[in-house]
């Protein structure tokens, strides 16, 4: 097996994250890490045996990187992209792809015209309830959704860094926290077709974006949905529920809960407990479904496309909540 050397841009907790599960599967090594932040870029060097570098421009172009981790906030993520497709560098962008559809489509073109292979960061494909939900639609025994709700509702940014304030330079609530949901919402349901919101700004004041959300979806196969999300939440949510076909399904925590669920036409409730749906860390998952990508070919296990759907459905219910129109993609 050819080893597969990766460099790290971005030293934050995600990307740390990514390259601690990295460096966990067979071959696989971070050899240089980079980050504006010296004490980070240091710590994280010492951490993976790695070259601390703080140019990422120079990072791309070594000979000794098969890959890079594009771990900045996501307004950084086009320059990090471009720059190492350039130099050939196959690329793990974590999410959101980006804040602009601008930028999206820049970093599809670039993958595109160097032909290396790229995967986002889209987590919660890997995550066990997730998973069992799009089974449950794509293999049965539910059927395709007619409807579905989701709602993530948390708290503010406090003890944060100070870019999760910008919807420029984060892409808001909407991005930065759901790009995870509404990637869930389109990869079980399928793309958008309309969207209307309804937001505010009532307590997070120090942020330049809505507070609070809520986004209204039809997507092209007709089917319908509702996404929930606040930032000003003092008893945390995260729950989903899927009416479809064949049957109805409710998950009361979609991070460790039980689906329950009943079939159309029968008086029984089934369930599907959080032992019956385990699988390894969704984060070790999903990168070696990236090296396993790199090394064998294939599907993009979540294309630059993909992610640029969930980009598109945020970016057109933020200018539904301004203009109090419906938008149509």
């Amino acid at each position: 097996m050819d080893p597969l050397r990766f460099a790290l841009v971005g030293c934050g907790g995600m990307g740390r994250g990514v390259a601690s599960s990295a460096v966990t599967l067979d071959g696989v090594s971070v050899d240089v890490v980079c980050d504006l932040i010296e004490q980070r870029r240091a710590e994280a060097a010492e951490q993976f045996g790695a070259v601390a570098m703080e140019d990422y421009r120079e990072v791309v172009t070594r000979d000794d990187i098969d890959a890079v981790i594009v771990a900045p906030h996501g307004a950084a993520h086009r320059p990090v992209v471009e720059a190492a497709a350039a130099a050939g560098k196959h690329i793990f962008c974590e999410k959101p792809l980006a804040p602009t559809l601008a930028d999206c489509d820049a970093m599809i073109a670039a993958v595109k015209a160097a032909g290396v292979k790229a995967q986002v960061g889209q987590v919660c494909r890997w995550h066990p309830t997730h998973r069992r939900l799009k089974q449950m639609v794509a293999d049965g025994p539910l059927g395709d959704v007619v409807s579905m709700y989701v709602e993530r509702s948390q708290g503010g940014w406090a003890g944060h860094p100070a870019w999760r304030l910008s919807r420029e330079l984060s892409g808001g609530t909407l991005l930065e926290v759901n790009a995870h949901e509404l990637d869930l919402m389109i990869w079980i349901a399928g793309p958008v077709r309309r969207v209307a919101a309804v937001g505010n700004h009532m307590i997070e004041l120090e942020q330049d974006y809505p507070d609070v959300t809520h986004v209204s979806m039809v997507f092209e196969s007709g089917a319908v949905g509702v996404l929930q999300s606040t930032n000003v939440a003092t008893v945390g949510t995260y729950q989903a529920r899927m009416d479809c076909r064949n049957g109805s399904a409710v998950v009361s925590a979609l991070f460790g809960g039980e689906v329950t669920y009943r079939l159309r036409g029968s008086e029984e409730t089934l369930k599907v407990t959080p032992e019956e749906m385990k699988v390894e860390n969704p984060v070790t998952g999903e990168v070696r479904a990236f090296v396993n990508y790199i090394r064998e070919g294939g599907e993009p296990p979540v294309p630059f496309e993909q992610a640029r759907l969930n980009v598109a459905v945020a970016n057109a219910a933020y200018e539904s909540i301004e203009t109090g129109q419906f938008i149509d993609l």
